[in-house]
């Protein structure tokens, strides 16, 4: 038994019309199967991209709760002003002695 399809109507600019329609000539196959395989191809990379993004979300979460433990659970308290003015007169002095 095949599986049930559901119909939907789309709208497409005249690019995207004249793109598909190449396409489905090219490979002579019908609008409604090339349309399908490029939604699934497109469907799997947002997943695979969400899931990717999860991921990295929990590593930096893992990394910053590892951090912590190496500071005996004291956050880094960053003076980012006083960081950058230092950070500056540095690069100046290496400029100035050469």
């Amino acid at each position: 038994m095949t599986e049930r399809m559901y119909r939907a109507q789309i709208l497409l600019t005249p690019e995207q019309h004249r793109r598909l329609r190449e396409l489905v000539e090219r490979e002579k196959r019908s609008i409604s199967e090339v349309t399908r395989e490029l939604l699934e191809d497109a469907l799997r990379w947002r997943e695979q991209d969400q899931q990717s993004r999860l991921e990295r979300v929990h590593a930096a979460g893992e990394t910053a709760e590892r951090i912590l433990c190496e500071r005996g659970g004291e956050p880094y308290r960053a003076d980012v002003s006083t960081t950058l003015l230092e950070a500056r007169e540095e690069r100046h002095h290496e400029l100035g002695s050469h």
